[in-house]
């Protein structure tokens, strides 16, 4: 049989119910008994054809919309999985840099304890080596007073000798 319109059939049906007689003051009209249960047969036959393929369209776009959900939601989980390891990685970067700065402030706090524990112990010895050299010359003063004090005991003698 070949695939019958619904609606070309339903024209017919109507042209038909159009084309025939009509009885007078009842508003009725008479058709053709036998062209009109030829026309529902036909019409009969058509309607499983038409549905099925009804059924066929609404299955394959179901289809097509579950596949196409599908896929959305293959997308947003990779778009969310995109997400969080742009965020995983913004937040390593972001710890990273703390820490790079909290390591870089004890490295100038400890350089600069490094500093102050130099100088004083430059101060220190400094200080220290400044209390022997005193000394030293001290030691050094008295000797040239004690050699001048003999020098001039010896010269006064040669003096009086003479």
């Amino acid at each position: 049989m070949n695939r019958v319109n619904l609606l070309v059939l339903i024209d017919q049906l109507e042209a038909l119910v159009e084309k025939a007689p009509e009885v007078p003051l009842v508003g009725k009209v008479l058709i053709d008994a036998d062209e009109l249960l030829d026309l529902l047969d036909i019409i009969r036959a058509a309607v499983p054809e038409e549905i099925k393929r009804a059924e066929a369209v609404s299955s394959e776009r179901e289809k097509m919309i579950a596949e196409g959900q599908e896929q959305v939601e293959r997308m947003i989980a990779k778009a969310e999985e995109y997400a969080a390891k742009l965020v995983s990685n913004s937040e390593i970067y972001r710890q990273a840099e703390e820490e790079s700065k909290l390591l870089l402030e004890e490295s100038k706090r400890r350089a600069q304890e490094m500093q102050q524990g130099a100088e004083e112990y430059a101060l220190e010895k400094l200080a220290q080596l400044h209390d022997v050299l005193s000394r030293a010359l001290a030691e050094i003063e008295r000797g040239q007073q004690a050699l001048q004090a003999g020098r001039e005991q010896d010269q006064s003698l040669e003096r009086r000798e003479m």
